[in-house]
Formats: C-alpha cells, structure tokens, sequence
C-alpha cells in the first residue's frame, strides 16, 4: 500500500475513485470542514471513520451519506458478504 500525505483537495489524486491500495491523507481544521469535504463530493462508496469519541463517530454518520459506513474498522465491511457494498440507493 502507498500512503499520500499532505494531500490538497484539489490534487489530481483526489479527483477520480481510487481502484487500487492507496491511501491520500487530506488534513482538515474541524471535524466540520471535513464533513464540509465530504458532502461537497459525489457519495462515496464507503466511508470509514476512526476516533476513540463516538460523537465524532455519530456525527460523522448523522451528517453524510454514503454505500456503506465502518467506524473504528476498515476490514469488516469488505469480509461479510451479506453486507452491502457498492452505491447509495
């Protein structure tokens, strides 16, 4: 896997869905200018979030939508395949 740090939003990187193991590390000044990030976006496919606060968590999920959502966990939502993956019906 790549990890990109220092990511802008309006680098190259962050323009089309990444197919592949790359991770870009945007930096926000709030947890609300990153769901500003977010909802200014088409609607990711998943969205996962990690805090050790389950406000954050819960503000995070109340306040965006996406396919599918994983807090405190990237590997769950893609090893049970009765959970859905894909777009927001």
């Amino acid at each position: 896997p790549t990890v990109v740090v220092d990511v802008a939003e309006d680098d190259a990187l962050m323009e089309e869905e990444i197919f592949g193991p790359i991770l870009p590390i945007l930096t926000v000044e709030s947890l609300e200018k990153g769901i500003d990030f977010i909802n200014r976006k088409e609607k990711p496919l998943a969205l996962y979030v990690f805090s050790d606060e389950s406000s954050v968590v819960n503000t995070v999920l109340e306040k965006t939508s996406s396919g599918g959502f994983c807090s405190n966990d990237g590997i769950v939502h893609m090893t049970l395949p009765s959970l859905p993956f894909g777009g927001v019906g």
